[in-house]
């Protein structure tokens, strides 16, 4: 086979992949813990606040898991791709030098 200029790390892919997944994990599972705090914000103006912010981040961890998942599955789609690829390239210069 020649050399490419083109090196694909696929440790690196694969740990990408599995990382985002954990990120998605961890970011879902936030929000079973917000309603464990609620007792702790106290009363009045403060928990009013406290519930807004929530609500606030609740809107924001759900556009950034929407990102987490799309960036996963185009890190899982290069991976595919550049598999199958090393696959048939592997095919054809086997066939060739038959």
């Amino acid at each position: 086979m020649s050399d490419s200029d083109l090196t694909v790390d696929y440790e690196f892919l694969a740990e990408s992949e599995k990382k985002l997944g954990q990120l998605k994990k961890t970011f879902k599972d936030i929000e079973n813990r917000r309603d464990d705090m609620r007792e702790h914000w106290g009363s009045g103006k403060i928990a009013d606040v406290m519930e807004d912010f929530v609500d606030n981040w609740d809107d924001y961890r759900t556009k950034l898991l929407e990102s987490i998942d799309t960036v996963g599955q185009m890190v899982a789609g290069t991976k595919k791709a550049f598999e199958d690829l090393d696959h048939q390239l592997a095919k054809r210069e086997k066939k060739q030098k038959k």
